[in-house]
C-alpha cells in the first residue's frame, strides 16, 4: 500500500515537472511575445491615422489664421483710404461768398435762422458729413447755434480788400447804438444810402443786424431786412 502511494506521488511530480517544462519552453515564450507585439501594432494602426488628421488640422488652422490676418490688414487699409474718418473740426471759419444762410439743421430744407456775409467769422462747434457734403455747426450768438455748408465758408481768413463790402439801404433806416430795437436811435439813414459794412450779428431773438459806418464816420447798427450787402 505504501509503495502504491509513493508511485502515485512520483508520477504526479513527474507530470508537474513535465508540464512546467512545456509552459516555459522558448516556443511558448515566443508565442506570447508575438501576441503582445501584434497588439501594439494594432494600436499603432488606430493611432497613426488620428495623428495624421490632427497634424492636418493644425496645418489648416495655421493657414486660416494667416488668411484672417491678411484680410484684417486689407480691411484696415480700406478703412484708412475710404474717407469715412471723422473730418478735422476747424476752430473758426470765414464766409467766402457775398451772403450765406445758416440753417437750424444740416440741410437746406431746415429753417433759415441767420444770414452771414463775406468775411464774417464763425466759431465752429461740430461737423457733420451729410449726403450733400460736409456741414459745420457754428455759434451765431451765446444762445443761438446753427449749421452752415462747408462750401460757403473757408478756414482761411480773406484779405481785408477782398472782404471789404458796403450796404445799400432799401428805405429809411434807424441807425441804433446796438443790434436790437431796444437800443437808442442815433441817426436816420435815407433810402438808397451806401454805408460801409463792418460785420453782422444775430441777436437772441434771431434777428440779423448789420454794423455799419456812415460817410461822416458815425458807426451804428441797422436791421438787415432794410439793406443789402454788396
Amino acid at each position: 500500500m505504501k509503495k502504491s502511494k509513493k508511485l502515485v506521488a512520483g508520477l504526479s511530480l513527474t507530470i508537474g515537472i513535465g508540464a512546467g517544462a512545456i509552459m516555459f519552453t522558448p516556443s511558448a515564450m515566443n508565442a506570447t511575445s508575438n501576441v503582445v507585439l501584434a497588439s501594439v501594432d494594432w494600436v499603432k494602426t488606430q493611432i497613426d491615422p488620428i495623428n495624421t488628421k490632427v497634424s492636418s488640422l493644425d496645418s489648416k488652422i495655421t493657414s486660416l489664421q494667416a488668411t484672417i490676418t491678411e484680410q484684417q490688414k486689407e480691411i484696415d487699409s480700406l478703412k484708412a483710404g475710404s474717407g469715412t474718418t471723422t473730418p478735422t473740426t476747424p476752430t473758426v471759419v470765414y464766409v467766402n461768398k457775398s451772403s450765406v444762410r445758416i440753417y437750424s439743421g444740416a440741410a437746406t430744407s431746415y429753417k433759415v435762422i441767420a444770414t452771414k456775409y463775406s468775411g464774417n467769422s464763425l466759431s465752429v462747434i461740430d461737423t457733420f458729413k451729410a449726403s450733400t457734403g460736409l456741414w459745420y455747426r457754428v455759434s451765431i450768438s451765446s444762445t443761438v447755434k446753427g449749421w452752415i455748408y462747408s462750401g460757403d465758408v473757408s478756414t482761411n481768413k480773406a484779405s481785408s480788400a477782398a472782404s471789404a463790402t458796403t450796404v445799400v439801404t432799401f428805405g429809411e433806416v434807424n441807425l441804433r447804438k446796438g443790434a436790437s430795437t431796444g437800443y437808442a436811435i442815433i441817426g436816420l439813414i435815407p433810402k438808397g444810402t451806401t454805408l460801409q459794412y463792418i460785420q453782422s450779428f444775430t441777436n437772441s431773438l434771431g434777428e440779423s443786424w448789420y454794423n455799419v459806418k456812415t460817410s461822416s464816420g458815425i458807426s451804428g447798427w441797422m436791421i438787415s431786412t432794410l439793406g443789402e450787402v454788396k
